[in-house]
């Protein structure tokens, strides 16, 4: 029985005697129930039930669907300049510093490095969970070779050192580690809780190289291709999808990618860098988004 339950029978006997003392003059007439302040307490204890959990349930859907799309750059894309090598140069320079990849636009505006990511899920396809095979990681010319990516929680990493130097590998936030790896050594390494956004890792001997890594609860989480393009496939159907879109040059808050489309729009896409979507079962949906340079920082 609900607790609310329980303490109707209670009200209604102080309502009784609550009218019998109000109304009764000193005779020896019996208490009298008050019609009027046991609907009050009825009402009261409806309302109460309401407010603790007796509105609409969760969404719970049935079957995958996939959901794929572009993002395009908008306007003149920057020109990055060279890492500011400093030390190690016969490895780290041979033939020149490498750019910076903080904003990398393909030949046909695709938008590099967009991170896009499911924020809750009621469900998990077992081709979303963490598989067993280590994710490789190598930093090679003192760069790392994949600038931006993800990684299920419980997916374990293989740290590379491809070159005839050592590094150091410290990553931020919850996963926190710093390892020195010798020349053309590796080390293993698995990340043990989520994070809200990607979360940077840097190498404490050459400052200039730096990449993002986002440790996600499940394989829902995509990184976009030079050409733009990314795809999350067998996502739950049938119930509302929140994602969160981010890039590390983004203006919008905890660099969330904000955009302003007419098709950003109609996802209800807001200034977190958020939208939601539906997906039904077995569907492939398809988005086209374009980013303006003003979405970005220095843009």
């Amino acid at each position: 029985m609900r607790s609310s339950e329980k303490l109707l029978p209670c009200l209604l006997c102080f309502a009784f005697v609550g009218a019998a003392l109000g109304c009764q003059p000193s005779t020896d007439l019996g208490p009298v129930a008050s019609q009027s302040a046991a609907e009050e307490i009825r009402e009261a204890l409806s309302s109460e039930s309401e407010g603790a959990g007796g509105g609409a349930e969760a969404e719970v859907g049935t079957g995958w669907a996939t959901l794929k799309g572009r993002f395009t750059f908008e306007g003149t894309p920057p020109e990055m300049p060279a890492y500011n090598v400093t030390s190690d140069q016969g490895t780290c320079a041979a033939g020149g510093a490498p750019p910076q990849e903080t904003l990398i636009v393909g030949n046909d505006g695709g938008l590099k490095n967009v991170v896009i990511f499911l924020r809750k899920t009621s469900r998990v396809h077992e081709s979303a969970e963490a598989p067993a095979e280590p994710l490789v990681f190598d930093q090679k010319k003192c760069v790392f070779l994949t600038h931006v990516f993800t990684i299920p929680v419980g997916q374990p990493m293989e740290i590379k050192n491809s070159d005839p130097v050592g590094h150091n590998t410290k990553i931020d936030g919850k996963n926190s580690f710093n390892r020195t790896i010798p020349a053309g050594e590796s080390v293993t390494f698995t990340p043990k809780k989520s994070e809200a956004k990607p979360t940077g890792v840097a190498c404490s001997i050459h400052p200039w190289m730096n990449a993002y890594m986002l440790p996600h609860d499940n394989g829902y989480a995509a990184v976009t291709l030079e050409d733009g393009t990314f795809e999350i496939q067998n996502l739950p159907a049938g119930e509302t999808l929140e994602f969160q879109v981010w890039h590390e040059r983004s203006a919008g808050s905890n660099q969330g990618l904000v955009v302003t489309s007419d098709q950003a729009k109609e996802l209800g896409w807001d200034k977190k860098g958020r939208f939601e979507v539906k997906l039904t079962e077995n569907e492939t949906t398809e988005l086209d988004i374009a980013v303006p340079a003003s979405a970005f920082t220095g843009g």
